[in-house]
């Protein structure tokens, strides 16, 4: 059985998404508290979790950033969609980004596709941590990998490994070698 930690400050929305996620089958652990959620994940080795970006004490931003030290695969549940958020949220490493109000009808895709690409980064043996450490560093990179995603009908993990290897393999930094693909240069990537 999936487990999943649900994290958000908001007690009426945690109740509500956690019943609504065991009637789907997952075993939910919860928590209104970012503090305890690292110590939840250390202990009880949650597959994916949920996080609100804003939450009292430690936002949701800095915990991911803790998340993403340890390899714990999250997605992040927002009441915003503004650009700023977004991309803090894309720098954090985030396997995907709800906004709120939510339906189990809408989170249930997006737990069983993040679960798919955190498979795939652990059997590659990709971290999320390098997608993220790029994305932080220049959006030009983040734009070169969805292209390459497209181009290729790849995961994101692999489409910045594609970019990475190529770079590498023409000793060209991965900043060069993502203008070039936004430039329409690197048509082979």
């Amino acid at each position: 059985m999936t487990k999943i930690l649900l994290v958000d400050d908001d007690l009426l929305i945690l109740a509500t998404i956690s019943l609504g996620l065991r009637q789907k089958g997952y075993e939910v652990l919860q928590t209104d508290d970012s503090s305890s959620a690292l110590e939840i994940c250390r202990e009880e080795k949650p597959d994916l979790v949920l996080l609100d970006i804003r939450m009292p004490n430690l936002n949701g931003i800095d915990l991911a950033k803790v998340f993403m030290q340890e390899k714990i695969h999250f997605i992040f549940l927002s009441a915003f969609s503004d650009e700023e958020m977004l991309s803090l949220a894309s720098s954090t490493g985030a396997l995907g980004y709800l906004v709120k109000p939510l339906e189990i009808a809408q989170i249930v895709p997006a737990i069983e596709i993040a679960l798919v690409r955190a498979d795939e980064l652990y059997k590659t043996g990709k971290s999320l941590e390098n997608i993220a450490n790029a994305l932080e560093k220049n959006r030009e990179i983040d734009i070169a990998i969805g292209i390459v995603m497209e181009r290729h009908h790849i995961s994101r993990a692999d489409s910045f490994e594609r970019i990475r290897t190529f770079a590498r393999s023409r000793r060209l930094k991965i900043i060069d070698v993502a203008k070039a693909v936004i430039d329409g240069l690197f048509a082979d990537i």
